[in-house]
């Protein structure tokens, strides 16, 4: 299994801390993290101010920042009294999209984990920068998440990042004998719109993407036990094709490999985990990275 040994998860003083914290405890079953950093972005010097006026017991706000400091370690000693995994809390100030990058840069996280909360207006915008401009693997976790990995869906374009995508699904169901679904999707050729091809031709294009299957598989050495949905995309969003086959397949996890070419620009112009990152699934959302790769990339892009 690729190794993810140091975690850093995002806490916003909402209920989505408990869910948060709750679910990386019990993804510490599956995988086994050395050290998880909880981090805590206070956005601005006003709300501190406001906060010592409601509670006069709080002087000043470093009396303000360690009730949120006291709050914030209850709820993470709350499920990691054990001692099995090393834990810290970290607090900063300013806006809370640029710390994050910021501290991705300083701690080099191997998994950022983050909240997603289902409705809100500019949580995609939000994610989708994280997404671009960090290159740790990410992991959106939305309110519902349910505790388990018994089924995978990987959605796949038969690239090395899909093989990789599908080979980290497997080694996470594998535990508890868990299941993984690769799913493709398909368009017919534009050259066709705005007329359907012929039976024919739908019979050859059929064809050509069962053949992209058999060579994919035979590259990347997939097993026989992960099963592939082959599905046809005629219009709205793609990421609906997918929700629907997580839905009937009642997948626990989504695995999407992020785009790692050698073309610098690629990761910004990497279509489907944006689109992906944006839609709201209420399943929790894996984007599989190669940090080295991705590292170079924004050095690159920034120098």
């Amino acid at each position: 299994m690729k190794k993810l040994d140091h975690w850093f998860i995002c806490l916003d003083l909402s209920k989505m801390d408990d869910i948060l914290v709750g679910y990386a405890k019990f993804l510490t079953s599956v995988m086994k993290p050395k050290t998880i950093s909880f981090l805590h972005v206070i956005e601005s010097g006003a709300v501190a101010d406001e906060m010592v006026d409601l509670f006069p017991d709080l002087k000043n706000k470093d009396d303000f920042e360690d009730v949120i400091r006291a709050e914030l370690n209850k709820k993470i000693d709350k499920e990691f009294d054990d001692g099995d995994v090393e834990t810290r809390l970290i607090l900063k100030k300013g806006r809370p999209t640029d710390q994050i990058i910021d501290m991705m840069k300083t701690m080099d996280p191997d998994l950022l984990m983050m909240g997603k909360k289902t409705g809100y207006v500019g949580e995609g915008v939000i994610a989708r920068r994280i997404v671009k401009y960090v290159p740790a693997t990410i992991l959106f976790v939305p309110e519902n998440s349910r505790y388990a990995i018994d089924t995978i869906l990987a959605p796949v374009d038969f690239s090395e990042q899909s093989a990789n995508a599908v080979s980290f699904a497997r080694d996470l169901v594998q535990k508890n004998e868990g299941k993984v679904r690769a799913q493709h999707i398909f368009k017919y050729p534009s050259h066709f719109f705005p007329y359907m091809p012929s039976d024919e031709e739908k019979k050859k294009i059929k064809k050509h993407v069962e053949d992209q299957k058999a060579d994919f598989i035979d590259e990347f050495d997939i097993p026989d036990n992960v099963n592939f949905t082959l599905t046809l995309h005629k219009e709205g969003r793609i990421a609906d094709e997918v929700y629907d086959e997580a839905v009937r397949n009642q997948a626990d996890l989504i695995i999407v490999g992020a785009k790692s070419t050698k073309k610098i620009t690629s990761i910004l112009r990497d279509d489907f985990t944006d689109k992906m990152t944006y839609y709201s699934f209420g399943i929790p959302l894996l984007i599989l990275k190669n940090k080295e790769r991705h590292q170079k990339f924004l050095k690159s892009l920034f120098d």
